[in-house]
């Protein structure tokens, strides 16, 4: 899927809380074959997406951190999730179709409380995923968020249990949410790759898109854009590929390998604000510019 696509999905109404906002799937994200860092030493948990969305992958881990490999069928968007006990996967079926698809607030709202969010990784048939997060003991939840109507079916359930791994995932590049809906001044340049880690210092979910900015276009061009209420396609390169993370609640942290070409590029967060009616973040002014270099 295309930045310009991704991107006008989020933007179709500043009302609405973004048609699919969990739906984040992009190709080129993070390369299998690139060599690893010997000293991360995370315990490998393999993953495959099939064609109908569903997550195969064992059941039963140990806590501490993981190094995730995420194949796929199709173009898919892995997501880690913790919920609340009680909370069924029909009633988080229900919130993410009536609230982040939907636009219906109090399911959104019921869901953010429902759910601790743990980040996750796009992956395609020619682009493996790869992610590291940190689990605690209890039930989790796998899904493939890149669909258009969540089932119960896509879920699949881990349960993590026993004597704690000592894997770590040593990142290169930390990238941090502060406050509501801002993103931490620094860095201003990041290595083009590497692996890339999403610190949730606020109090919101978030989730990141980089995406490259057109030729000749600027800052100033994707500021006059969102002001403009996202009505003309917005000055992002179509055919450069982009980076997509899953989401992360307040207080958590995933990391990522990535690649991508060397440039500048918008860094961006589009989750929908539950107490602004669904306003996604980056018209609450979450989005700054960044180079890769």
């Amino acid at each position: 899927m295309s930045q310009i696509r991704r991107i006008a999905v989020f933007t179709t109404s500043l009302g609405m809380a973004a048609a699919g906002t969990l739906a984040v799937g992009t190709a080129s994200t993070a390369q299998a074959a690139e060599a690893s860092v010997a000293a991360a030493a995370a315990p490998t948990v393999q993953v495959h997406v099939t064609r109908k969305h569903k997550v195969l992958t064992r059941q039963n881990l140990r806590p501490g951190t993981h190094k995730f490999m995420i194949t796929s069928a199709r173009e898919a968007a892995f997501q880690l999730a913790k919920p609340a006990a009680g909370y069924t996967k029909a009633e988080a079926t229900r919130d993410i179709n009536r609230g982040l698809n939907g636009g219906k607030i109090p399911a959104l709202k019921r869901f953010e409380r429902n759910i601790v969010l743990l980040g996750g990784v796009s992956s395609s048939p020619n682009a493996p995923g790869v992610m590291w997060a940190n689990l605690t003991a209890g039930r989790y939840w796998a899904v493939d968020t890149n669909v258009r109507r969540t089932r119960v079916r896509h879920f699949k359930t881990l349960q993590v249990a026993g004597q704690r791994v000592a894997g770590v995932a040593h990142p290169t590049t930390v990238i941090r949410a502060i406050d509501s809906t801002k993103w931490g001044p620094r860095p201003k340049r990041i290595d083009h790759r590497g692996r890339l880690m999403l610190r949730n210092s606020s109090d919101q979910n978030h989730f990141i898109i980089l995406a490259r900015l057109a030729k000749g276009k600027t800052m100033k061009d994707f500021k006059a854009w969102i002001e403009g209420g996202a009505e003309t396609p917005p000055p992002i390169d179509e055919s450069a590929p982009g980076l997509d993370t899953g989401v992360v609640s307040p207080g958590h942290r995933m990391t990522m390998k990535y690649q991508l070409p060397r440039g500048r590029y918008v860094l961006i967060c589009f989750w929908p604000d539950a107490d602004m009616g669904g306003m996604p973040h980056a018209f609450m002014g979450m989005y700054r510019g960044i180079r890769l270099i």
